[in-house]
């Protein structure tokens, strides 16, 4: 039996037995019903049910399409899919064209010419779909493909290929019709119109050949030949000579090869003449072939909204919910990746219940274990396709080889919105080399998207597909997350040493500097932020937990990162769970060193009392002294001078005893900052000095430049201004050496402070403003506060008021943005001061 009518008969027995198999006589009595009735015999029925006839057209047509809507609306009961009417038209017409083809005779002559008689007596011919109703947001590519299409454009050989690609689900079949439509609209293809599904994404594997399509196309065009009689060349090189006749009779052909998966598939069809156009759909790149290529993606968020407007007012005119509830259809659009299928079966849900809200299907998917599940409809489109985002997937899926469906799975593990090459290689276990060659090869397939250059990710259906066919392969993918994981912690290691203490030493054999490293982290945060989230999911506790500790250091210096409160988060989860009070006991005193960075005193204190309250009750930790060291600190930032004393001397005793130099000298910087604030600056140069000393014997010139920047304070305290500049430019200097912003924008402040006390307020109010642009670059609204104040001053004491009122005014808003409400209360003091001081000033 042949294939469109095998195809035929097969669903119609599929169907009838779904149907529970009613009486020939039960289904005569349903043709006599009909209005006018059909008149047919139960011997015709059971030749349509058993013996694979193909009804013919007229009644016979009408009854066929009652029949199986009789059938369906039964069958339904049972579980069955029902199919559009139009997709069982489609299957019946392709089989009655497969059928009448079978009859025809052989070539009148040895050689299989064509009769002359063909073109020239033949009327323009189609075969097209049903016309979709209303292509939304894809304008450009409909228009850049009726051009390319347009006959009556250049007719060089590399035009008459036209290559439509995408993933499943993108609408290139529905894009390809329309065009079609259009095209014949204008009469340009007057040889014909035609379209071929070359199922080489169908679900049963069947790949139509170049010389079966060939064979379907001359039996559209009613070419009269016996397949039987020829070999699949034969048939081949009679629809090249066919198509040349056409185009020497001007009759320009259209064919349209929907669904092709390989180019060999379609090479063979291209007509020698450039008169014809071939356009293609496909899910793969065919770049062997010499073709123009439009590649479609997801639709913007407003053209997606479209599609579902379109399609529910289309079934109801006055369905206004869509536009009525914009935020709710925003959700909708990304929840369903703004990919055309998904759409539409969205618009297919919600036609069925008109009084549904569309929060209430938001809840749905945003609630759906797996989205895929409430991403599917009961029914077929009308070109017989399931309404199943996760089938449309399979079928892509399913032409992937071993190795390729392995990459594709555990690239889906790959943590945060994109990947690198290196992490490829890393989750696949293979050497850079195949990995982009696998990454090649599933761009192809449009199973990946490339970010830029050097990064790669997945639509987000088509990685929760990829996810759901990595769990299948658990112990797999269990390894595979486990090796990214682990070389992520390996290599954040290393990059926040690198940041942290910068000396001349090469400390690892990845980051030759403290910028390389630091670009690693900017580039690789999400990355990051999801491999924390990741290993917790996956119960790898002490991955989760030491990574958030070594990206402690990159978050206290990035003040733009606003997810760091969310690692933590997970990290002190991962920590109880994991039951180590000493982990605990880390992760909190970390925690309050960042609230601290963030200028948020009171949630630090909470921390790092809690942080103490622990280390009291497990005794000995080996991060004691860090701890006492931060807790003090913060209590630095709140004022508490006296209650962080001995504090700091408890820490520096405990640095002592473990032999610690480095710690040492953070203690004695604290200590030098904090007698700077108790108004003792001189014993706090002293403190201050011998820091200074450890940080040049460790070779630690970014630690140099902090205790510089602290050492000038106390200098400017005694007022010794020009030793102060000293201490301030030589901070200055060191932070811009390693690109340390937070210290750049403090010592360029503190160096104003000096010339203004200098008097030299021109050189001030330039360093003022250029503090300012640093401070604002990296989002410090907290220094920024400060510098403002500071430049206030300024302002004063060279009688521009208003520009000295506008600063306060400023810096009121910044501390409030950061939080610091006793920065508000000062500033707001110190502005009605002004103002009272100068009461005939127009402000």
């Amino acid at each position: 039996m042949d294939g469109a009518v095998k195809r035929l008969n097969d669903e119609l027995q599929s169907l009838y037995k779904a149907a529970g198999e009613p009486t020939l006589s039960q289904l005569v009595r349903l043709a006599a019903k009909q209005r006018p009735p059909i008149k047919i015999s139960d011997s015709t029925i059971s030749a349509w049910l058993n013996a694979g006839h193909v009804p013919g057209p007229g009644p016979k047509e009408r009854y066929f399409v009652t029949l199986v809507t009789f059938l369906q609306s039964r069958a339904k009961k049972n579980g069955y899919q029902a199919r559009p009417g139009e997709a069982w038209l489609h299957l019946l017409h392709e089989a009655r064209s497969e059928r009448n083809a079978h009859r025809g005779g052989r070539p009148q002559n040895e050689k299989n010419q064509v009769r002359a008689s063909t073109p020239d007596r033949m009327q323009s011919v189609e075969n097209l779909p049903l016309r979709p109703i209303g292509v939304v947001g894809r304008d450009e590519s409909l228009r850049d493909l009726i051009n390319h299409l347009d006959t009556r454009q250049t007719k060089q050989k590399s035009t008459i290929v036209t290559t439509v690609s995408g993933m499943g689900g993108t609408g290139k079949t529905t894009l390809a019709i329309e065009a079609a439509h259009r095209l014949r609209d204008l009469g340009l293809f007057t040889g014909g119109i035609l379209f071929v599904d070359m199922r080489g994404y169908s679900s049963n594997d069947s790949d139509l050949k170049a010389e079966n399509a060939a064979e379907l196309l001359l039996r559209h065009l009613e070419v009269p030949e016996n397949e039987s009689q020829l070999t699949g060349q034969e048939v081949l090189e009679l629809w090249r000579r066919h198509t040349s006749l056409l185009s020497d009779q001007n009759r320009p052909l259209l064919v349209i090869l929907d669904n092709v998966s390989t180019a060999s598939q379609v090479a063979p069809l291209i007509p020698p003449s450039s008169d014809h156009r071939i356009l293609i759909t496909t899910r793969h790149v065919l770049a062997s072939l010499p073709s123009r290529q439009i590649e479609l993606g997801e639709l913007t968020e407003s053209s997606a909204a479209k599609v579902i407007d379109q399609a529910l007012r289309i079934a109801r005119p006055e369905d206004s919910r869509v536009t009525d509830n914009p935020q709710d259809s925003a959700e909708l659009v990304s929840l369903c990746g703004a990919l055309p299928l998904a759409l539409q079966i969205v618009a297919a849900l919600l036609k069925v219940e008109p009084n549904r809200p569309l929060a209430s299907l938001v809840e749905e998917l945003q609630e759906t274990r797996n989205r895929l599940d409430g991403l599917e409809y009961e029914e077929f489109d009308a070109l017989g396709n399931p309404l199943a985002v996760r089938a449309a997937f399979s079928l892509s899926y399913r032409r992937l080889s071993a190795e390729e469906a392995r990459a594709f799975r555990l690239l889906a593990l790959a943590p945060g919105p994109d990947f690198s090459l290196e992490t490829a290689s890393v989750i696949l276990n293979v050497s850079p080399s195949d990995a982009r060659r696998f990454i090649r090869k599933l761009m192809s397939a449009h199973l990946l998207l490339s970010q830029n250059t050097e990064r790669w990710l997945m639509h987000d259906l088509i990685g929760f597909y990829a996810e759901e066919k990595a769990v299948e392969q658990n112990i797999e993918s269990s390894e595979a997350l486990s090796r990214i994981l682990r070389h992520l912690l390996a290599i954040c290691e290393e990059a926040d040493e690198k940041i942290r203490w910068v000396s001349d030493e090469e400390q690892g054999a990845r980051f030759l500097s403290r910028d390389e490293a630091w670009e690693w982290l900017v580039t690789e945060h999400q990355t990051l932020v999801s491999a924390v989230s990741y290993a917790y999911r996956v119960e790898a506790d002490i991955i989760a937990i030491h990574l958030a500790m070594n990206l402690a250091g990159y978050f206290k210096q990035n003040h733009h990162a606003t997810d760091w409160e969310y690692v933590y988060e997970v990290a002190l989860k991962a920590c109880r769970r994991y039951g180590e009070p000493r982990l605990d006991i880390e992760v909190l005193s970390t925690i309050g060193r960042l609230y601290d960075a963030a200028h948020q005193p009171e949630a630090a204190s909470r921390f790092h009392c809690e942080a103490l309250s622990l280390l009291k009750k497990v005794g000995h930790h080996p991060s004691k002294a860090s701890v006492l060291n931060s807790a003090a600190s913060s209590m630095v930032d709140a004022l508490r001078y006296e209650e962080a004393l001995p504090l700091f001397r408890k820490a520096l005793a405990e640095y002592r005893k473990e032999g610690d130099i480095r710690g040492q000298g953070m203690v004695l910087h604290n200590l030098g900052s904090i007698l700077s604030n108790l108004g003792e600056p001189k014993q706090a140069i002293e403190f201050l000095q011998e820091d200074l000393a450890i940080c040049e014997e460790l070779g630690d010139h970014r630690g140099a430049g902090e205790t510089l920047n602290t050492l000038g304070c106390a200098h400017y305290d005694l007022k010794k201004y020009q030793e102060a500049a000293s201490n301030f430019s030589r901070s200055l200097e060191i932070a811009r050496e390693f690109q340390d912003l937070n210290l750049a924008g403090h010592a360029l402040k503190n160096l104003a402070n000096c010339y203004a006390g200098l008097k030299e307020f021109p050189e001030a109010l330039t360093l003022y403003q250029q503090a300012l642009e640093v401070q604002r670059a990296i989002g410090d609204r907290y220094r920024e506060a400060e510098t403002l104040m500071c430049l206030s001053v300024t302002y004063e004491d060279v009688g521009r008021i208003g520009d000295a009122v506008g600063c306060l005014e400023e810096a009121v808003a910044a501390f409030q943005e950061s939080g610091a409400f006793d920065g508000v209360l000062a500033a707001k003091r110190w502005l009605h001061d002004l103002r009272s001081k100068n009461p005939f000033y127009k402000f």
